[in-house]
Protein backbone atom coordinates (compact mmCIF):
# COMPACT_ATOMS: atom_id res chain seq x y z
CA UNK A 1 0.00 0.00 0.00
CA UNK A 2 1.63 3.47 -0.61
CA UNK A 3 -0.02 6.20 0.84
CA UNK A 4 0.41 9.96 -0.17
CA UNK A 5 1.14 11.17 3.43
CA UNK A 6 2.42 9.06 6.76
CA UNK A 7 0.20 9.82 9.78
CA UNK A 8 0.23 7.50 12.58
CA UNK A 9 -3.50 6.43 11.54
CA UNK A 10 -2.69 5.93 7.37
CA UNK A 11 -2.53 1.94 7.54
CA UNK A 12 -5.10 1.24 10.16
CA UNK A 13 -7.87 -0.08 8.34
CA UNK A 14 -6.23 -1.76 5.48
CA UNK A 15 -4.07 -3.34 7.80
CA UNK A 16 -7.58 -4.24 9.84
CA UNK A 17 -8.99 -5.13 6.58
CA UNK A 18 -6.24 -7.86 5.53
CA UNK A 19 -6.34 -9.22 8.95
CA UNK A 20 -10.03 -9.51 9.09
CA UNK A 21 -11.17 -10.07 5.36
CA UNK A 22 -8.08 -12.03 3.31
CA UNK A 23 -6.23 -13.78 6.23
CA UNK A 24 -9.21 -14.72 9.04
CA UNK A 25 -12.43 -14.95 6.53
CA UNK A 26 -10.98 -16.05 3.69
CA UNK A 27 -8.19 -18.20 4.90
CA UNK A 28 -5.37 -16.88 3.10
CA UNK A 29 -1.64 -17.45 5.12
CA UNK A 30 -0.50 -14.51 6.15
CA UNK A 31 2.88 -13.95 4.67
CA UNK A 32 3.41 -10.32 5.59
CA UNK A 33 2.87 -6.86 3.89
CA UNK A 34 4.91 -3.62 3.04
CA UNK A 35 3.14 -0.54 3.97
CA UNK A 36 4.97 2.52 1.89
CA UNK A 37 4.29 5.61 3.74
CA UNK A 38 4.62 9.13 2.58
CA UNK A 39 5.44 8.30 -1.36
CA UNK A 40 3.92 12.00 -1.93
CA UNK A 41 1.50 14.62 -1.93
CA UNK A 42 -2.14 14.73 -2.56
CA UNK A 43 -2.01 17.19 -4.94
CA UNK A 44 1.13 16.44 -7.09
CA UNK A 45 2.73 13.77 -8.46
CA UNK A 46 3.30 10.52 -6.49
CA UNK A 47 6.96 10.22 -5.00
CA UNK A 48 7.85 5.95 -4.83
CA UNK A 49 10.72 6.05 -7.10
CA UNK A 50 12.39 8.48 -4.21
CA UNK A 51 11.93 6.25 -1.38
CA UNK A 52 13.18 2.61 -0.65
CA UNK A 53 10.51 0.83 -0.73
CA UNK A 54 10.37 -0.17 -4.27
CA UNK A 55 13.40 -2.36 -3.42
CA UNK A 56 11.94 -3.23 -0.39
CA UNK A 57 8.43 -4.58 -1.79
CA UNK A 58 10.77 -6.46 -4.88
CA UNK A 59 12.86 -8.43 -2.23
CA UNK A 60 9.91 -9.31 -0.21
CA UNK A 61 8.04 -10.37 -2.64
CA UNK A 62 11.15 -12.85 -3.82
CA UNK A 63 11.18 -14.23 -0.65
CA UNK A 64 7.43 -15.19 -0.37
CA UNK A 65 7.87 -17.57 -2.93
CA UNK A 66 11.64 -18.44 -3.65
CA UNK A 67 12.74 -19.62 -6.63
Amino acid sequence: MTPADDPFWTFEQAVSYYQFALVNYIGFKDRGMVLADGCGDTNDRPQIDKAEHLQEAYKFGKCIYPA
